[in-house]
């Protein structure tokens, strides 16, 4: 199988796995209602399944936009790491997440590192 396929949908499911923690935890309470947090974070999971069914298909254009979801994941991971250092907490602050977030940072890491290597080097 195709690794950065394997590494996005590593991606997809750390996300996944990530909203559960944050809900666990009520990070959801600075949003302000578990409603809205449950919308915002429903519709980031759904716009990365795109880049997903255009590389399922081999149109090129998903794995630029894939780059897009590794630099979510990326971020995702250095704002739970900073959030949880400035609270020194977890739940209902920006540091919920953190356990999920850091392997979600790593992975964004990785795939970026991937995608990159292909589209502008080939390899």
């Amino acid at each position: 199988m195709n690794p950065i396929l394997s590494l996005y949908g590593l991606l997809l499911l750390l996300q996944t796995l990530h909203i559960f923690e944050e809900i666990g935890m009520e990070a959801y309470k600075p949003v302000g209602s578990l409603k809205k947090y449950l919308w915002v974070a429903s519709v980031l999971v759904a716009v990365n399944y795109v880049p997903l069914f255009l590389m399922l298909y081999a149109v090129p254009a998903g794995y630029w936009l894939a780059c897009g979801g590794a630099l979510l994941g990326i971020g995702n991971g250095v704002i739970h790491i900073v959030g949880y250092l400035k609270s020194k907490r977890f739940r209902g602050t920006l540091g919920a997440g953190m356990f999920t977030g850091i392997p979600l940072g790593l992975t964004g890491c990785v795939l970026l590192y991937r995608l990159v290597s292909l589209l502008l080097f080939k390899g």
